[in-house]
């Protein structure tokens, strides 16, 4: 090869779309705007592509890529309309759902290319939860009290996504289907540091995502093993238990050794009965309990088109009806903190129309990865298993804990939903003519009864 051609492949436009998916969740949670870096550098390389229309196949080439990026649209549709009913322009309520919109159309990017994107999101994932342990590690002043925090991500947030994370690394493990020894040992570390640190960030909401995922792993193994035979259904059946008896016991060696699990959990349970038997509406549970009564009947006021996110929000709560004294911490907590669930902050938002596209955000997605959860094409059957443990993770986190209002939180799920999808959704082909074909090729096909 000469020297011209080795320039040539390192500069390759593959090799930033590979860089650029690899460093995202890295960034995520340890530098501030370092997840923006690779939505912006991604959505540069897509509009490079397409203005080159050197890569023809770079453009909507079903009405699945179409209804992808409609979905993607929804969000900054929905707040463009009510925006319009209200007469008023307010610019910062676009910044998340922008981020959203363009990760849309990166996804037309990393789709055209033959790029075996899981495996990527294998090493990355683990890498970074890594990162976030170095993180709250070296920087304890950023601690909110004795809950782990960055220096810009709160210890809900950071509990919340470190655990959504940590799962997937975990029931990402594919014993004895050519992963190597070091990556499941990359796998077992990256995890049990995502766990670690969403234990002493104390995000209950979170960890309520856990059973939900891990039902919805034992019915992707139920399937597994109705199609499976002999010797497969053992290991389906020993494989699982294993995972399934594992988790049980590490729940209850938690609950039972960790003062930052244990008294979280059973003051969670407190707070939950007093708020409703009425001895105590004030505590933290209590008071998340109070702001959705409150925010359920003040979106009623104006169901269709919401209230936006202007400043002036206080002054709309303060002259509804519904500020009696008893609404009263409902009401000061919300104006200073939003609705703590992503269901009724888009609702309170951007009315019905707002809560349509964010659930249009998540289950159309969810609906692609289904439908691939069992493709006979390994790299894509890890995605689409990969996406579902994801979304589920995000919406039941989300009825809790906003997952989808800041820049950055939209940045990323934007990110991990599209690569994840161009992996489920691109074309199948043995990509001998792009840059790393080798790892889109190799050990790519599942067993038939798998």
């Amino acid at each position: 090869m000469t020297q011209s051609k080795r320039t040539s492949s390192i500069f390759s436009i593959s090799n930033y779309i590979l860089l650029a998916v690899f460093m995202f969740p890295i960034t995520f949670m340890t530098v501030r705007h370092g997840v923006h870096v690779s939505l912006f550098a991604l959505l540069l390389i897509a509009l490079i592509v397409f203005f080159q229309n050197k890569h023809t196949h770079f453009r909507f080439e079903d009405k699945t890529d179409l209804i992808v990026v409609l979905s993607f649209c929804g969000l900054i549709l929905a707040v463009l309309l009510g925006q319009l009913f209200r007469s008023k322009i307010h610019m910062a309520a676009f910044d998340g759902p922008s981020r959203i919109l363009f990760a849309g159309f990166v996804y037309l990017l990393l789709k055209s290319r033959q790029i075996a994107y899981i495996k990527i999101l294998d090493v990355a994932i683990p890498v970074g939860l890594l990162c976030v342990l170095t993180a709250v590690t070296l920087n304890p002043g950023a601690y909110w009290g004795d809950r782990f925090a960055t220096y810009f991500v709160d210890p809900n947030t950071l509990g919340s996504q470190t655990f959504i994370l940590a799962l997937i690394v975990f029931l990402s493990i594919t014993s004895g289907q050519g992963e190597s020894r070091w990556l499941l040992l990359l796998k077992l570390i990256g995890g049990a540091a995502g766990i670690y640190v969403s234990i002493y960030s104390g995000s209950r909401g979170a960890w309520l995502a856990g059973p939900f995922i891990f039902l919805l792993f034992l019915l992707i193994r139920f399937g597994d093993f109705c199609r499976a035979q002999g010797a497969e259904r053992f290991r389906i059946t020993l494989q699982t238990s294993a995972i399934v008896i594992a988790s049980i016991i590490i729940f209850f060696l938690a609950l039972y050794f960790s003062d930052a699990v244990s008294s979280r959990v059973i003051s969670g349970y407190h707070e939950i009965r007093n708020w409703f038997t009425g001895e105590n509406l004030d505590s933290s549970a209590g008071t998340r309990l109070s702001i959705w009564k409150f925010s359920f009947q003040f979106a009623g006021e104006n169901l269709l088109f919401g209230y936006g996110e202007e400043k002036n929000m206080m002054q709309l709560m303060s002259n509804s009806p519904l500020n009696i004294p008893a609404n009263e911490i409902a009401i000061n907590t919300m104006a200073l903190t939003g609705p703590h669930s992503d269901t009724l902050s888009k609702l309170l938002s951007s009315g019905l129309f707002g809560l349509l596209a964010y659930l249009c955000l998540l289950f159309v997605p969810f609906y692609f990865f289904y439908s691939q959860r069992n493709s006979l094409l390994t790299d894509k059957k890890r995605a689409a298993r990969m996406g579902m443990y994801y979304i589920t993770g995000v919406f039941i986190a989300g009825l809790s804990n906003e997952q989808l209002s800041l820049k950055y939180l939209c940045t990323f799920y934007g990110l991990m939903t599209v690569t994840l999808l161009a992996q489920v959704l691109q074309a199948s082909a043995d990509g001998s003519s792009q840059p790393f074909a080798h790892y889109s090729t190799k050990a790519n096909k599942a067993p038939m009864h798998g």
